[in-house]
């Protein structure tokens, strides 16, 4: 049985939910502590002392060893996590203590899932990966139809745009998100199914040609269902369209990983995979083929992405700005990195060659020749001191070599928050560059 809209509706990152959580955790731990006096000092410091050694062998294990995420992990969730141990600790002896009554075992329990509540809570706040209930309960998803085929199509069409567009009464108030496999024949690249956006001006029919293409690429880890669900694409596309005629960019998110390769792709062509080739040559020929769309020329094309996305929209726009003259690159890093270091960047994707590496990335080829044809925004978020600083290096290396480059500052770390609103809040500026809003 779903939830109630009114429920499904609530936010998970501000307003009263997310509050409620938290209240309710620091209650409990509250409880615990107060109900837990009877064990004595010795043992609490004993269950505090597990607590903080349990939270710094994960702080280990996590960064210095297994590298499941980075620096930019907000310190303050290693300190949540130390105090739902300890209060993990004490809501177990609560319910395995011989003798214990029903009532306490039960409030032992309830503790134990406050906290643990309160801890996802504090974990989603930082990144908001969930805004809604919705997104956590009742996600968006992809459809698995055939893709529609543009009722007309063709390499000599005009560019769609606002000003030569007129909506048939029975046009659809919403796009449709399909899920598609994209041919890897020039670049032998492996990828799991792409999501593809189609604005309402698309489904209508007769439906716009010849509408631009904005690929996004995810973030690692991540998937291109992380744009449906927390970045709420089809939403903010919807949103877009309404606002115009029910006209918006054609949007291609494709899978980064290579199918899961242990070795990511960098977006780049190395030994691990021709990641460039399938995005820069590959994606665009199918797009133009199948969907109809981008075939007006490079002008109709433009590529975004946060985080690790971020980083490879630049790379992307730095060695094909033939095919990608625009892009969006929200807090990216200045050039792709390896876990355990550069060096193992160099020997895992480039055969130990530096040279190798610097042809292709971004910030060499900025600083070794002009792109004046190249535009682009970079977004940081103000809270992240990891991303932040380098999103500004990108950012002062584009504009030296000629780039029209904007730097935008968001409030938020490195998360959603900043993410979500890099890309709709340059979502007229994007569509100006491609073509269906006056630039």
């Amino acid at each position: 049985m779903r939830p109630p809209q009114a429920v499904l509706s609530l936010s998970l990152v501000d307003g009263f939910l997310p509050t409620l959580f938290l209240a309710l955790g620091v209650v409990a731990l509250l409880w615990l502590g107060i109900a837990g006096r009877k064990l004595g000092l010795r043992t609490i410091l004993v269950f505090a002392v597990v607590a903080a050694g349990s939270t710094a062998l994960l702080y280990v294990l996590a960064e210095h060893i297994f590298h499941w995420w980075n620096t930019s992990l907000p310190r303050t969730l290693y300190a949540y996590s130390a105090l739902a141990v300890l209060g993990f600790q004490l809501a177990f002896r609560q319910v395995a203590a011989p003798g214990t009554p029903a009532l306490r075992r039960t409030a032992g329990v309830l503790a134990a899932l406050a906290l643990l509540g309160a801890l996802a809570c504090t974990v989603n706040l930082a990144y908001a990966q969930y805004p809604t209930v919705r997104s956590l309960l009742d996600p968006p998803s992809a459809t698995d139809d055939p893709l529609p085929r543009p009722a007309a199509a063709g390499m000599d069409r005009p560019a769609a745009s606002e000003q030569d567009w007129s909506p048939p009464p029975d046009m659809p108030g919403e796009g449709q998100v399909y899920r598609a496999e994209i041919p890897a024949g020039a670049s032998g690249y492996a990828s799991h199914p792409a999501l593809i956006y189609l604005p309402p001006a698309y489904l209508a029919d007769p439906g716009a040609v010849s509408l631009p293409v904005l690929v996004l690429i995810h973030g690692q880890p991540g998937s291109p269902n992380d744009w449906l669900v927390s970045g709420r694409i089809a939403e903010m596309m919807d949103g877009f369209a309404s606002r115009h005629a029910g006209l918006a960019p054609v949007v291609v998110m494709p899978d980064a990983s290579n199918d899961s390769n242990p070795d990511w792709p960098l977006c780049l062509d190395t030994s691990v995979s021709d990641s460039a080739t399938y995005l820069a040559r590959d994606l665009p020929a199918w797009v133009q083929q199948q969907l109809g769309a981008g075939t007006a020329g490079a002008r109709q094309w433009a590529v975004a992405g946060y985080s690790f996305g971020g980083t490879c929209a630049v790379q992307l726009a730095a060695n094909h700005p033939d095919v990608y003259p625009t892009f969006l690159d929200i807090a990216g890093e200045n050039e792709p990195t390896d876990a355990e270091g550069h060096q193992a960047l160099l020997d895992t994707y480039f055969g130990g060659d530096e040279q190798a590496f610097a042809e292709q990335n971004a910030v060499d080829r900025f600083r070794r020749m002009p792109f004046p044809e190249l535009a682009g925004v970079v977004v940081v978020g103000r809270e992240d001191r990891v991303y932040a600083p380098e999103g500004r290096q990108v950012y002062e290396a584009a504009r030296a070599a000629g780039a029209d480059v904007q730097l935008q500052e968001l409030p938020g770390g490195h998360s959603w928050q900043v993410w979500r609103a890099g890309l709709e809040n340059n979502l007229d500026w994007l569509s100006g560059r491609l073509g269906i809003l006056d630039p």
